[in-house]
């Protein structure tokens, strides 16, 4: 099992700074995702973490040791590259074998473990095919038994499902992550600009962006108390659903109230935790719902103006306004499935429920609470 620190990172390549002192440690045996889009630094940092790049300052510690100056083979660090860079003149069990072959094992280990790692990854039937005559998806897993079968205390993942078919990176998803529990006592990480991919495949994450992080902590945390809008928003698909807020003291109560009157939430419960007159409250659209679930839930008034179907879920484009003369608020609904019986134009209630609510102060865009936390907290109130 093996610990990384990244203590204080930065590299520049020319005059732009790619990684800004950059830190975040990655516990043993976790799948931990570096995410962020395009242009963040997240080759550059694995690179840097691999060896295959050095840092102009900052220190990469391995349980313990500063390897900052060592070379990859002095690491332990397997790589898997979004282009796979597989050998096309070889093989796929040669392909496989290479790393084997250059450390000069016997032959009858190199076919054993070889096997080994096919039979894991089911790819067993494509060993003695060329690189041309494999699909995309069998090209994925002949890249990572090549990584795997070194036995590395440490996989590298640089965006490896980018370039596969929408159905077969959904099935790869669930895939690494059965195969990195399958195989234990190995440390993962994994780069992917997709916060839907880390949050199926990872344990933990490193939220980075445009070289800076953000965020770093167990994904479910992340998802739950993003540090800033900013996060909050990354990780939400579609975007995420923003109502601004003032906060308001009412016999006794305190609630955010979104300013057109669409809803007020009580926050009687966390009312410490506000400090300024305005607020972001944020509805993720997985948390929006066309069914009301129970008496607790807020129920808003919208129409449609588009559906828009995505294979095995639909989006649902929204405007809301309580009066004709209220501003418009536009929406959108993530229904996991198909969806039939609903036209453009149609009116319909929109429900979410105050549990599944962020609440970010609208000037500095900081987190100031959930709304898990302002259920909890009122029941213990109440109790």
């Amino acid at each position: 099992m093996v610990k990384i620190i990244v203590e204080n990172i930065t590299k520049k390549i020319g005059k732009k700074t790619v990684l800004d002192n950059v830190s975040f440690e990655v516990e043993s045996g976790t799948i931990t995702s570096i995410v962020g889009p395009a242009g963040a630094g997240k080759t550059t940092l694995l690179k840097i973490i691999a060896g295959v790049e050095y840092p102009d300052s900052g220190r990469i510690i391995i349980n313990g040791e500063d390897v900052t100056n060592y070379p990859p083979k002095d690491r332990d660090v397997a790589m898997v590259f979004q282009t796979y860079a597989l050998y096309p003149h070889m093989k796929v069990f040669d392909n496989i074998a290479f790393p084997l072959r250059v450390k000069k094992l016997p032959e009858n280990e190199i076919r054993q473990r070889v096997r080994e790692i096919a039979e894991l990854l089911g790819i067993t039937h494509i060993l003695d095919r060329s690189i041309y005559e494999i699909s995309g998806g069998e090209a994925q897993r002949t890249a990572l038994a090549r990584a795997l079968v070194r036995k590395s205390r440490i996989v590298i993942l640089d965006e490896p499902l980018t370039n596969l078919d929408y159905k077969i990176r959904e099935k790869m998803r669930g895939e690494l992550k059965k195969i990195a529990k399958e195989i234990g006592g190995v440390t993962w990480i994994y780069a992917t600009p997709d916060a839907r991919e880390a949050l199926a495949i990872s344990t933990h994450s490193v939220f980075l962006y445009y070289g800076k992080v953000l965020q770093y902590g167990h994904i479910d945390s992340i998802y739950s108390s993003p540090r800033n809008l900013t996060i909050a928003s990354y990780f939400s698909y579609p975007r995420l659903n923003t109502f601004e807020c003032d906060f308001v003291n009412i016999a006794d109560k305190y609630y955010v109230r979104e300013l057109t009157g669409l809803f007020r939430i009580d926050v009687t419960s966390v009312a410490e935790a506000f400090k300024a007159n305005r607020y972001i409250v944020g509805v993720r659209p997985i948390d929006l719902r066309l069914e009301k679930t129970s008496k607790s839930v807020i129920s808003i008034p919208a129409h449609i103006r588009l559906i828009e179907s995505m294979g095995s879920d639909t989006v649902l484009h929204l405007e809301s306004r309580l009066t004709p003369s209220s501003k418009e608020t536009e929406l959108d609904l993530l229904y996991p499935g198909v969806l039939t019986g609903y036209e453009i134009g149609q009116r319909i209630m929109v429900h979410f429920d105050p549990k599944d609510v962020l609440i970010f102060e609208k000037d500095t865009e900081k987190f100031i609470t959930n709304g898990k936390r302002i259920v909890s907290e009122s029941r213990q109130g109440g109790e």
